[in-house]
């Protein structure tokens, strides 16, 4: 069941709150610990989540997303 709830998450966007490399997203209303691949991002720029592993979301830092893309989703 978990490996169904982080494959809902692939492909989804959300704006970071912080420079931290680890974090939590809220999606589909679960809470996921999440792990930037590509570096520090800086505030408010847009993740996109990768792949996962059994603990974490891997998201890369891409700002050609935005809000209104499709697969955004608001963080918290």
């Amino acid at each position: 069941m978990a490996d169904y709830q982080m494959q809902k998450t692939m492909g989804k966007c959300f704006r970071s709150k912080s420079s931290a490399i680890t974090g939590l997203v809220r999606i589909f209303g679960s809470w996921y610990d999440y792990k930037v691949l590509n570096g520090p991002p800086e505030p408010e720029d847009m993740l996109e989540v990768v792949d996962f592993t059994s603990r974490e979301l891997l998201v890369v830092i891409n700002n050609n997303r935005d809000e209104s893309d499709v697969n955004y989703v608001g963080s918290i």
